[in-house]
């Protein structure tokens, strides 16, 4: 039986959306409150600062064994700095945020900011005794930074609450009578879906190629909207809509026939794991972050503009095909991604980083 821990666990995003004024910060947000609700389903104590609630006792007795993180911002670097002296406790962070994912994201892609983003993304998981990374592309992100304490880098995925997709018969209803009231697009038109932020690296350029090119079918983008060129020209376009945050996200995904996810760099990518759940088929990228994912199994991968409209078109025509990528995408998922499995991992990982701090601190004692 795994040991109940005292946890506290920095996650500063409300701060990011108060700021920017969305709604959602993604993918790490989403996985950081599901594994914050499976730890204390576990039985483990979680304390989040910055909540409002007061302060639990075995916090004030200075009784905490981890304190974990998942947000990237300079407040998360000071706290974890400040509480890791205070509570002599072990420091895990489940490292979503690499250099490659902040250029064209949430930092402007200019070689300056790669430079300091490097130096600054080494100064906070320094502060670690053990780093959590979803997939052995952002593990070697990370490897690259040459961290000077060298804290083990663990690949575990960000994972999928099945049981939150899980399809209801009015899902489908309710995006396509959204998208003929809203934007005048047929109930029966056929829906290229992307999910996401609209950032350069997701494929905003590709989107708008797409569009332009299959003009007989309906391009939406779901998620919050960040301007750039080809999100105006992609606009433009009578076929290609962006719908901005849109609050239950499992409509989009049965109410659309075809997932494009054509992001230059991930590092895991959740709409493939959402898509996959719902049963969507996929044209992707050919990107290491998605080795996972197997061309004409489990997916159609592009490598080019004319592989994604191949993709997109084959999908659509040939009902034997989509059907064999959708059967093997969700056994594939579940395999590797059902958050089941990942909370395990994770818990054995929290019980094993108090050892490593230990061990960490015999050595530096020595």
């Amino acid at each position: 039986m795994i040991k109940p821990l005292n946890i506290i666990f920095i996650e500063n995003f409300r701060i990011y959306k108060r700021f920017t004024n969305v709604k959602t910060v993604g993918g790490i947000e989403t996985n950081t409150r599901d594994v914050i609700n499976s730890l204390r389903n576990n039985g483990h104590n979680v304390w989040i600062p910055n909540k409002g609630k007061s302060i639990p006792k075995w916090v004030q007795n200075n009784n905490v064994d981890i304190i974990a993180s998942s947000s990237f911002d300079p407040l998360t670097a000071y706290q974890l700095w400040t509480m890791r002296k205070k509570y002599n406790a072990a420091v895990i962070q489940h490292a979503h945020t690499t250099v490659e994912d902040l250029e064209g994201g949430f930092l402007p892609n200019i070689i300056s900011w790669g430079k300091l983003t490097k130096i600054y993304l080494k100064y906070l998981y320094n502060i670690s005794h053990m780093l959590i990374t979803p997939s052995e592309f952002s593990k070697n992100s990370l490897k690259r930074l040459k961290l000077k304490k060298r804290p083990p880098i663990y690949v575990v995925s960000n994972g999928i609450k099945f049981e939150k997709f899980k399809e209801k018969r009015e899902y489908r209803e309710n995006f396509r009578k959204f998208l003929n009231e809203k934007y005048n697009i047929p109930i029966d038109g056929k829906i290229i879906l992307n999910v996401g932020y609209t950032w350069r690296k997701k494929g905003p350029d590709e989107f708008f190629r797409c569009a332009k090119d299959l003009s007989n079918y309906w391009f939406v983008w779901v998620g919050p909207i960040k301007e750039n060129i080809y999100v105006k020209k992609a606009s433009e376009l009578k076929n290609c809509i962006f719908t901005g945050y849109y609050d239950n996200i499992c409509e989009p995904y049965y109410g659309a026939d075809v997932l494009i996810y054509p992001s230059y760099t991930e590092n895991q990518g959740i709409p493939l794991l959402e898509a996959s759940v719902c049963k969507l088929p996929i044209v992707v990228r050919n990107i290491e972050p998605f080795d996972w994912l197997i061309h004409c199994e489990s997916c159609y991968k592009a490598n080019n503009h004319d592989e994604f409209i191949t993709g997109i078109e084959k999908i659509l025509q040939d009902s034997n095909f989509k059907n064999k990528l959708i059967k093997n995408a969700y056994i594939i998922t579940d395999k590797l991604h059902n958050f089941k499995k990942i909370i395990k991992q994770i818990d054995k990982l929290y019980n094993r980083v108090i050892k490593l701090k230990n061990l960490y601190l015999e050595k530096i004692q020595k």
